[in-house]
């Protein structure tokens, strides 16, 4: 019975691929923060799975008491997917799958910079949130069960979205880079491209008398 081993594709495709890879990723981060960050609106489709990630924060780390749970909602919104673009590009060198973890990364943080400016009013809908009394996490946080600095979340929320233009810059740039360095290494590989050295004309045929002239 055959293994469900990788095939290996041969390195002209591999690398052309490693280009297109790095060229989705690309517009992927740009749709990422013209929405999140440009935009200040929630990511299509994207939004479910930051809101997936938040809700595992709380549950995680519930055990280390109430006000850590509701910090790790959207703090592991962000250390997640910024997480495992760092094991990428430490350990696997792989600037397209660190692009595409830090692009999530940065809308996290854009999410997360707007559910703290609405600490002050309470405008957003919350996910299970019913009743008069529901309070959002940033809420609570900033508010008099535990900080009582509400008057601060707007500049916090200002603070956390300019990490998260830094960090979208920074995706950006590792997916331009991947496909700057795939071509190089396509073009420096492809034998039509190198240089051909052009044989020396034949030279004339010289009769004998010529020859000892």
């Amino acid at each position: 019975m055959s293994t469900l081993a990788p095939v290996e594709l041969p390195d002209d495709i591999q690398r052309r691929l490693n280009v297109y890879k790095a060229v989705a990723a690309l517009l992927l981060i740009a749709v990422w923060g013209w929405f999140a960050l440009v935009k200040n609106d929630q990511t299509p489709i994207f939004v479910y799975l930051n809101i997936a990630v938040h809700e595992i924060g709380h549950v995680l780390f519930q055990p280390f008491g109430e006000l850590t749970m509701l910090i790790m909602g959207s703090g592991f919104e962000v250390v997640f997917p910024f997480a495992v673009g760092a094991v990428f590009l430490l350990r696997k060198r792989d600037l397209v799958s660190t692009a595409v973890a830090w692009g999530w990364a940065a809308s996290a943080l854009a999410s997360a910079a707007t559910y703290i400016a609405d600490a002050d009013d309470g405008r957003l809908a919350l996910l299970g949130a019913t009743g008069p009394d529901a309070a959002g996490d940033w809420e609570r946080i900033l508010g008099e069960e535990f900080f009582d600095k509400v008057y601060l979340a707007d500049s916090v929320a200002g603070t956390v979205r300019t990490f998260g233009y830094v960090l979208w810059i920074v995706a950006l740039g590792l997916a331009v880079w991947a496909i700057v360095r795939n071509r190089a290494q396509e073009r420096a590989a492809d034998p039509t491209r190198r240089s051909i050295v052009k044989p020396s004309s034949p030279r004339p045929a010289v009769d004998a008398e010529e020859m000892w002239r």
